[in-house]
C-alpha cells in the first residue's frame, strides 16, 4: 500500500510535467494567430495611390481645359469706365476676363461725361486677346440769354459772341462765364457743364454807373469818347454808365493820343496824358501891313505882322487878304523849336 501510494505522486507529478511542456510548446502557434494582421497597412497604401492618381489626373484635366480657355485684357482710357460683354455687364476697366468662350463677343463700354465705346473683338482659344478703349468727351452744349439781350458773352476769357447765344461742342468740366453790357454791371460765374441743368443760363442785368477824370499836360486838349466829344481837359464825369469806351485826346501842335477806358461799378477812374508837343512858331508880315491871316482854310483873327507861336511841326497853307491888294495864297514850312519867318509884298490892284 505503501509503495502505491508513493508512485502515485510521481505519475501526477508527469502528467502536470507534461501539460506544461504542451503549452510551453503551443505558446508560440497562440501568438501566431494574428499573423494576417500586417496585410492592412498595404491595403491602405494602395487607397492613397489610388487617390494620388485620381488628383493628378484631375489637375491634368483641369490645366488642360485652361489651355484651351480664351481669355480677354480690356482697358480704357480714363480708366473705371463699365464694362459689358455680349450685353451683360462684367466690371470696370482695367478688367480681366480670364473664362471667355472662343469666338466673337460684342463689348461697350460706358462712363459719365464719355461717349459711349462700341466695339467687337475675336478670343481665341489658349490666348489672351486685347482690348484697348480711347474714349472721347461728349459733346454738350450752352444756352445763354439775358435781360436786356445784346450782352457780350466771354468763355474762359474767350469772346464768344452776344445773347442770346447757343455754345455746342464743349466738354463735361468748369467753365469761366462773363456776361457784360455797356450801362450795366457785369456778372461772373463759373458753370459746370458736366450737371446738366447747368446748360441754360439766364442772367437779369442791371443798370450800374462810375466815375472818370481826365487831365493832360498841356491842359485845353479836346475830350472825345466813342466819337462823341466830351469837352476839354481837365474833365471830370460823376455819373458814366460802366463798359468800356474809346477815347482820343486832340491838341494842336501834338499827336493824338488815344486810349480805352474801362468804367466800373462804383469807381472812379482816373488817368493822366502827356502830349509830345512837336511846336513851332510862324512869323508872317506883309508889305502893307493889316492883311487877314487864314492858316489851314482856317481864319485866324489876325492879322499882319504876327507870330504864331504854337503851330504844329510841318507845312502850313497860308492865306493873306488886304482890301485894295491881290489875295496871295502859298505855304510855310515850321520846325519843332524853331521860328519860320514869312514875308510878302503884296500886289495892289490897279
Amino acid at each position: 500500500m505503501s509503495e502505491r501510494h508513493s508512485q502515485e505522486p510521481d505519475r501526477i507529478d508527469e502528467l502536470l510535467g507534461s501539460l506544461h511542456e504542451s503549452r510551453t510548446v503551443q505558446t508560440p502557434v497562440e501568438t501566431s494567430v494574428p499573423a494576417p494582421a500586417p496585410r492592412r497597412p498595404r491595403r491602405s497604401r494602395i487607397w492613397i495611390m489610388f487617390v494620388l492618381i485620381a488628383a493628378v489626373a484631375a489637375a491634368a484635366v483641369f490645366f488642360l481645359l485652361q489651355g484651351r480657355a480664351a481669355s480677354l485684357n480690356i482697358r480704357s482710357f480714363p480708366s473705371g469706365a463699365t464694362v459689358f460683354l455680349d450685353e451683360l455687364q462684367v466690371g470696370t476697366t482695367p478688367l480681366v476676363l480670364p473664362h471667355v468662350t472662343p469666338g466673337t463677343h460684342a463689348i461697350q463700354i460706358r462712363m459719365s461725361g464719355w461717349d459711349t465705346w462700341n466695339g467687337t473683338t475675336t478670343a481665341a482659344r489658349g490666348s489672351t486677346t486685347q482690348v484697348i478703349a480711347n474714349m472721347t468727351h461728349a459733346a454738350y452744349s450752352l444756352i445763354i440769354t439775358s435781360t436786356p439781350p445784346g450782352a457780350t458773352v466771354t468763355l474762359d476769357g474767350a469772346n464768344k459772341g452776344i445773347t442770346p447765344l447757343t455754345l455746342i461742342g464743349l466738354k463735361p468740366r468748369n467753365y469761366g462765364l462773363v456776361i457784360s453790357l455797356k450801362g450795366y454791371a457785369a456778372i461772373s460765374r463759373t458753370v459746370d457743364l458736366s450737371d446738366a441743368t447747368q446748360g441754360t443760363q439766364d442772367f437779369a442785368l442791371k443798370q450800374a454807373f462810375g466815375k472818370l477824370s481826365i487831365v493832360s499836360d498841356p491842359t485845353g486838349a479836346q475830350v472825345i469818347m466813342d466819337g462823341k466829344s466830351r469837352g476839354v481837359t481837365p474833365l471830370k464825369i460823376d455819373s458814366l454808365p460802366v463798359g468800356d469806351y474809346a477815347l482820343t485826346l486832340k491838341l494842336d501842335g501834338s499827336t493824338d493820343i488815344t486810349d480805352t477806358l474801362s468804367i466800373k461799378a462804383g469807381v472812379l477812374l482816373a488817368k493822366q496824358y502827356k502830349f509830345d508837343l512837336e511846336l513851332g512858331e510862324l512869323a508872317i508880315s506883309t508889305d502893307p501891313a493889316g492883311a487877314s491871316i487864314t492858316i489851314d482854310g482856317q481864319a485866324t483873327g489876325q492879322i499882319t505882322p504876327f507870330t504864331f507861336s504854337k503851330l504844329k511841326e510841318g507845312t502850313h497853307e497860308v492865306d493873306l487878304e488886304l482890301p485894295g491888294y491881290l489875295p496871295w495864297s502859298g505855304e510855310a514850312t515850321v520846325s519843332k523849336g524853331q521860328t519860320s519867318r514869312l514875308s510878302i509884298a503884296l500886289t495892289k490892284l490897279q
